[in-house]
């Protein structure tokens, strides 16, 4: 009788500790599908990055900038893509008086939203978008879109983080 009730014990905590495993398992396969990996892919010559991830669509984007560029924050839905336009003349009027050609790097927050099943997904991140200005001939200079890199996980009060690497960038590039 001691034998059974011992072997019974043990099948149930061997039944638990299975299901904690699986329990366990399925949450962070669930973690791992929520984190985004952004691909931007340069278009119609810098004018704009398009916005990919392997495994999923990506229905929406918002990107937000550092409160001291004094750019409002942009959206897209369907074509996701980052637009030169939206930074052209504030880039360019920060960095007049430099070098015609320079590479920086402007922190953004980009917010990316979609749909598994029935389910909406929603992931930030801040992200470096690499720039490139280039002296012309005629009309002064001009801006290219070039990469996106991912620093680092977007938490509450984005906008400091955004400004604090925005001023350590334009300290590097000595404007």
């Amino acid at each position: 009788m001691v034998i059974g009730g011992l072997t019974l014990w043990n099948n149930v905590s061997e039944r638990r500790s299975a299901e904690a495993e699986r329990t366990a398992e399925r949450a962070s396969s669930v973690k791992a599908r929520a984190a985004l990996a952004l691909t931007a892919t340069p278009e119609n010559d810098g004018e704009r990055l398009a916005l990919s991830a392997a495994d999923r669509r990506i229905e929406r984007i918002e990107v937000r900038f550092p409160p001291a560029l004094k750019v409002a924050p942009k959206s897209a839905v369907g074509d996701v893509a980052i637009a030169a336009d939206w930074v052209r003349a504030p880039l360019l009027a920060i960095t007049d008086g430099g070098t015609d050609a320079l590479e920086g790097r402007l922190p953004v927050a980009v917010t990316a939203v979609w749909w598994d099943g029935d389910t909406q997904h929603r992931s930030s991140a801040i992200y470096d978008l690499v720039f490139a200005t280039h002296g012309r001939v005629v009309g002064g200079r001009s801006l290219k879109l070039v990469a996106l890199a991912r620093l680092e996980g977007a938490t509450a009060g984005v906008g400091r983080r955004l400004d604090t690497l925005w001023a350590q960038e334009l300290g590097r590039l000595a404007v």
